[in-house]
C-alpha cells in the first residue's frame, strides 16, 4: 500500500482530496432537499467530507500503517466498557459470516433431479410402485369409535311421535325431538309449505341485502315481533348462525362479555368471534355473577374507567339446552340495571314452552319483554322450521341488518321455511292448550324420572322444564370416563326397548364441567301411558349399564 502512495506527487494528492470534497459537499446540497439539512445522518457526512478535506499524504499513509493497533486499542477500550454489546456485536458477525460463507443452499427442483439421475429406470419404478401416501384424516382413536358406535341412523318418522331407526325392529318413541309442540306434523303447516313450493321454488338465490329478500321473509318478521310485542325482528337462515351473527353484531374487540359457563355451542362460537373481552360465571348462579360485576365495578373505580365508554353485556340462555334449567330472570336484570350491563339472551328452548302463550321466558316470569335489550331464538325447535330469528326495537334490528354477517353474506332461507313459520305461529295462537300440554307431560316426566334407581336429575331443573337431563347419581363411585360409558350404554339399550332418548357427552370446547347425561324431551303429543313406558324402559336400561360397568370393574 505504501509503494502505490508514493507514486502519487503531493500536490496531486492534495488537489485531489480538496476538489473531491467541494464537489461531493456542492452536489450532496444540491440533491439533499433542503428539510434535510438538519438530519443528523447529513451533518455527521459532510462532517466527515470537511475532515478528509485538509488530509495529508503523510498522514493518510499513518493512518492505514496503524490502523491494526488502532483499530485493537479501539476495540479493548469497548470491551472494558460495554463487554454485552461487544459479545452481541461479534456474534452478529460470526452469524452473517456463517451466512454468507458456509451456509449451503440446496435447490429441491435440482437436488431431485440429480437423485433421479443416479436412480435406474428399475428403480424409479419399484418407489412409485411401494410409495404409500400419508392418509388425508388420521384413524380414530378408541374413544371416536366408540362416540360412532353409539350413533344411530333415523330412517323414517311418524305424526305420533314415533320414528324407524336403523337395525332396530318396529317403532320407538322419540324422547330427543325439539319440536315440543308437534306442529311439524300438522296438516295445515305441511300445505303451506307445498304452496310455497309451487310458487316460490326451493332457493332464494342470495343474502337478504341483495336480491334474496321475499314477501314472506318480511312477513315472518312482522308476524313475530307483533306476536312477541316488539318494534320489529330479524330472520336468519341458520339457528346457529342466529345466534352467533347476533352476538358479533353488538360485540367487538375492547368489549365485555359476561357469560354463563353452560351455554350451548352456537354461543360460545359467537362469542370467541366477537373477540371482546370475555368472562363467565358459574351456571345460573346469580351470588357468582354479582361478586364478578362487583370485582369489575371495585376495578373500574380503581382505575378511573367510566363505565358507559365500554359496552358491556350479560349473556345467556332462558331455558338453557344443556341442563334443562330456567335462568333467574328477575334476578339477573336487576343486576344487569344495578350494573349498568345489556342483556342477551337466547330463549330457543323456552319458546313455546314456557308462559301462558308460550312467548318465553320473560312471560313465565311475567316481566315485559321491552325490558330485555336483545333476544333471539331459533326456529328449529317450535316453529317446525329452520333459521334463527332476534326480536327488539328499530335500533337492535336496524343495526343487524348492516353487522349481523349471518344476515349481510348468506344466503337468506328459503321462501318455504319462513312460510312454515309463519303457519306455525298462527297455529301456536290459536292452540295455547298445546304449551299447557308441554307443561302438564314436562311435570310428569319430571316426577317420574326421579324415581330412576341410579339416575339423578341434572342441577336444579324446574319441573316445568321441558327438557331434562338425568345423570348417573353423584353417590355411586364412577370416574367420568365411566359414567360416560353408563351414559352410552342406558341411550343404546332403551333404544333396543322403544325409546329414543339423547346421550349428551359434550365436547373438550365446552366451558363448563358438565357431567355426561340423558336428555329426554317431553312434547305435547305425549300421552300418560307413553311417558310410563319410556320411564320404565330407561330405568331397566339403567340397571342394565351399572351393573355391566360394576362388572367391568372386577
Amino acid at each position: 500500500m505504501s509503494s502505490i502512495l508514493s507514486d502519487y506527487s503531493k500536490w496531486d494528492y492534495m488537489f485531489f482530496t480538496r476538489m473531491w470534497a467541494q464537489v461531493t459537499k456542492h452536489l450532496t446540497k444540491m440533491m439533499v432537499p433542503s428539510s434535510m439539512h438538519t438530519n443528523p445522518a447529513f451533518e455527521t457526512f459532510i462532517w466527515f467530507v470537511e475532515r478528509t478535506e485538509n488530509l495529508t499524504l503523510e498522514e493518510v499513509k499513518e493512518l492505514i500503517i496503524h490502523f491494526p493497533e488502532n483499530y485493537r486499542v479501539w476495540w479493548n477500550n469497548l470491551y472494558r466498557e460495554s463487554p454485552i454489546h461487544v459479545l452481541i456485536e461479534t456474534g452478529l458477525v460470526l452469524f452473517i459470516f456463517w451466512l454468507i460463507f458456509i451456509r449451503r443452499t440446496v435447490d429441491p427442483k435440482k437436488a431431485s433431479k440429480q437423485n433421479l439421475e443416479k436412480l435406474t429406470p428399475q428403480e424409479v419404478d419399484w418407489l412409485v410402485k411401494t410409495w404409500q401416501p400419508e392418509p388425508l384424516v388420521p384413524d380414530l382413536t378408541e374413544q371416536q369409535i366408540e362416540q360412532n358406535a353409539g350413533m344411530v341412523c333415523v330412517t323414517g318418522t311418524s305424526r305420533d311421535g314415533y320414528i324407524t331407526v336403523e337395525g332396530i325392529k318396529g317403532q320407538v318413541l322419540n324422547l330427543s325431538s325439539f319440536d315440543y309442540l308437534g306442529l311439524s306434523a300438522f296438516d295445515s303447516v305441511q300445505r303451506k309449505i307445498q304452496d310455497a313450493l309451487n310458487k316460490y321454488g326451493c332457493g332464494s338465490c342470495g343474502p337478504r341485502g341483495f336480491y334474496g329478500t321475499i314477501d314472506v321473509h318480511l312477513q315472518f318478521e312482522h308476524d313475530i315481533a307483533k306476536f312477541m310485542g316488539t318494534e320489529e325482528a330479524i330472520a336468519y337462515s341458520d339457528s346457529a348462525s342466529g345466534a352467533t351473527s347476533t352476538i358479533t353484531a353488538f360485540a367487538k374487540k375492547g368489549d365485555l362479555l359476561l357469560m354463563d359457563e353452560a351455554c350451548h355451542e352456537a354461543i360460545r362460537t359467537g362469542v370467541n368471534l366477537s373477540r371482546a373481552t370475555v368472562r363467565t360465571y358459574k351456571h345460573n348462579d346469580m351470588k357468582d355473577l354479582q361478586e364478578i360485576l362487583e370485582g369489575i365495578a371495585a376495578e373500574d373505580k380503581k382505575k378511573g374507567r367510566d363505565v358507559l365508554q365500554q359496552r358491556r353485556f350479560i349473556v345467556t340462555e332462558g331455558l338453557f339446552r344443556n341442563t334443562g334449567e330456567i335462568c333467574k330472570l328477575p334476578a339477573l336484570l336487576k343486576l344487569k340495571e344495578k350494573f349498568f350491563y345489556r342483556l342477551i339472551m337466547d330463549d330457543s328452548q323456552a319458546f313455546g314452552t314456557l308462559g301462558k302463550t308460550g312467548r318465553g321466558t320473560a312471560e313465565y316470569f311475567g316481566i315485559p319483554i321491552t325490558d330485555l335489550e336483545i333476544v333471539m331464538f331459533a326456529m328449529d325447535a317450535t316453529l317446525a322450521s329452520v333459521g334463527g330469528v332476534c326480536i327488539g326495537t328499530n335500533e337492535i334490528v336496524d343495526h343487524q341488518r348492516l353487522s349481523g354477517p349471518g344476515y349481510c353474506f348468506s344466503a337468506s332461507a328459503c321462501p318455504f321455511l319462513s312460510a312454515a313459520a309463519s303457519q306455525s305461529l298462527k297455529e301456536l295462537e290459536a292452540h295455547p292448550e298445546l304449551v299447557a300440554q308441554v307443561t302438564a307431560n314436562a311435570k310428569a316426566l319430571y316426577t317420574g324420572a326421579r324415581a330412576i334407581k341410579g339416575l339423578e336429575i341434572k342441577g336444579n331443573a324446574d319441573e316445568a322444564s321441558p327438557i331434562l337431563h338425568l345423570q348417573v347419581s353423584s353417590d355411586l363411585s364412577f370416574s367420568k370416563t365411566e359414567r360416560k360409558s353408563i351414559i352410552m350404554h342406558i341411550a343404546k339399550k332403551a333404544l333396543e326397548l322403544g325409546t329414543a332418548a339423547s346421550s349428551c357427552k359434550f365436547s373438550l370446547t365446552d366451558l363448563s364441567s358438565l357431567a355426561p347425561s340423558i336428555r329426554i324431551c317431553a312434547t305435547a303429543h305425549l300421552t300418560p301411558a307413553q311417558i310410563k313406558k319410556s320411564l320404565a324402559d330407561v330405568a331397566a336400561a339403567t340397571a342394565e349399564a351399572l351393573k355391566a360397568a360394576e362388572k367391568g370393574r372386577k
